[in-house]
């Protein structure tokens, strides 16, 4: 062979390794002109009908980890890493709470984030708070979301309590959060259709992307605070903020998300925060930086009652 053709050989090569790693790591779809539609005026409705509305919202970060950048935002560094927290919420009533989120235990916290923060102090108390609870409600079936449910000492006490959707129970990564046998049958699904609301103060809105059961929990405190809650739509808010999601091989190959629902997902979220501001408080799920400007603004509260 000469010299000639196998530096074209060469050439083509590496021509298709950097095609390769541009799609993988930099490339994200552009946003469908008819974005998902977000319904926000009947998620307010929804969720200011039926009773008292929820006197404050308590957070209380289970674990810490760390992802290089270019995993939470399609392009950005390789070098660099981004904080992620794993935190639960607690919706606080004059006559009761609600737990939303769950996090995980800490087995599975040392098999994906082995030598990151595990706070088995505020699993602890989480476990409690669900045990007193009227409801548990989670943005989407991953493990670092049900984790808590799925590892329960207490699942038998809490599993009536438990309000997974038809499509959380069912999705095709829900095993992924190692339910004890028969745990997921023993669940009743919790289905509806469009805006609903489960009790005062919130309301649900499905939006399959990052996974099949994926929805948005609206809340609005009485005090006239208003939050949204994303889940892993966006693993920060640099996601929603640059119309940006994961790249190929963290959204594609690893989550098998649909890309182009997320992206849309995003887009409308951009939208409505262009529009509200600080009216309404978009909440991503893992962005540590968010959460601290949040309990230091003391818009959430630090820890569970």
């Amino acid at each position: 062979m000469s010299r000639h053709r196998k530096s074209k050989i060469v050439a083509a090569i590496i021509a298709v390794l950097a095609l390769s790693v541009y799609l993988l790591l930099f490339r994200a779809p552009s946003p469908d002109p008819a974005p998902f539609a977000l319904q926000l005026q009947q998620m307010r409705e929804a969720a200011g009908r039926g009773g008292a509305l929820p006197l404050r919202l308590n957070a209380l970060v289970v674990g810490e980890g760390r992802f290089p950048s270019m995993a939470v935002v399609a392009g950005d560094s390789l070098l660099q890493k981004t904080a992620m927290s794993f935190v639960s919420y607690q919706l606080v009533y004059a006559d009761g709470s609600i737990i939303l989120e769950t996090a995980h235990d800490r087995a599975i916290h040392e098999d994906f984030f082995s030598g990151q923060p595990f706070y088995q102090e505020n699993f602890d108390r989480m476990q409690q708070a669900m045990r007193k609870s009227r409801m548990i409600l989670v943005t989407h079936e991953h493990m670092d979301h049900v984790g808590g449910i799925s590892h329960s000492p207490y699942f038998n006490e809490i599993r009536d309590r438990v309000h997974m959707t038809a499509e959380q129970i069912s999705g095709p990564t829900t095993a992924a959060a190692r339910w004890p046998e028969g745990a997921l049958q023993s669940l009743t699904p919790l289905r509806y259709d469009g805006v609903y609301s489960p009790a005062p103060g919130i309301a649900l809105l499905k939006a399959p992307g990052h996974s099949q059961g994926t929805q948005l929990i609206y809340l609005r405190l009485a005090d006239g605070k208003e939050f949204l809650l994303i889940g892993d739509i966006a693993w920060n808010m640099q996601n929603v903020d640059r119309v940006r999601g994961r790249p190929l091989l963290v959204s594609a190959v690893m989550l098998r998300e649909n890309r182009q629902a997320v992206v849309d997902q995003l887009s409308a979220l951009h939208q409505l925060k262009e529009e509200m501001g600080e009216r309404v408080q978009i909440v991503a799920a893992h962005d540590s930086v968010q959460l601290h400007s949040l309990l230091e603004r003391g818009l959430i509260h630090e820890g569970f009652e």
